[in-house]
């Protein structure tokens, strides 16, 4: 199989773990630290897969999500396509930076991902009255190292090749 058949192979499936990942139903309490898993995985495949990757990539499975969440067609699209952009831009950076300081940068990713749904959210005026919903960054930061490994992980066993992406 060729190197762009494999990448895309790894795309679906990993887009379609992290669609399940959001999409599984948590107790009330518990809502407001789900991590978010999606943004995390166009965080990874910007990072990993430059050439295969894009913000119009991005765009799409923020459409996707659209769908699967029932939220205003668009607000994950753009969402998505910002952060892939911003992390296609700062991608060389990046990597050139130690594990740890990448977690802080996922985080302010993560962050402004958030930042833009909370601006959807006050131009329909459902804001959130609370500072619970930064949790969800929080836990996306912690997570993020587990998540780079389960995602580098599946994409050895796929057979993915790495596009001159230094071994974290």
């Amino acid at each position: 199989m060729g190197r762009v058949i494999k990448w895309w192979l790894f795309f679906i499936v990993g887009f379609y773990l992290c669609g399940v990942l959001t999409s599984l139903p948590l107790i009330q309490a518990a809502e407001w630290y789900r991590p978010l898993w999606v943004l995390m995985f166009v965080i990874f495949c910007q990072l990993s897969q430059p050439q295969l990757f894009n913000p119009i990539v991005a765009w799409c499975m923020g459409l996707l999500l659209d769908a699967l969440q029932g939220t205003q067609l668009g607000q994950q699209a753009l969402i998505m396509a910002s952060v892939s952009y911003i992390t296609m831009i700062l991608r060389p950076k990046f990597l050139m930076r130690p594990f740890w300081q990448q977690i802080g940068k996922v985080f302010w990713l993560v962050c402004l991902g958030q930042i833009l749904n909370l601006w959807f959210h006050a131009l329909d005026g459902q804001n959130p009255q609370t500072l619970l919903y930064w949790m969800g960054s929080v836990t996306s930061c912690l997570i993020w190292p587990v998540f780079f490994f389960f995602s580098q992980l599946l994409t050895r066993f796929l057979s993915v090749p790495a596009y001159s992406m230094r071994r974290l």
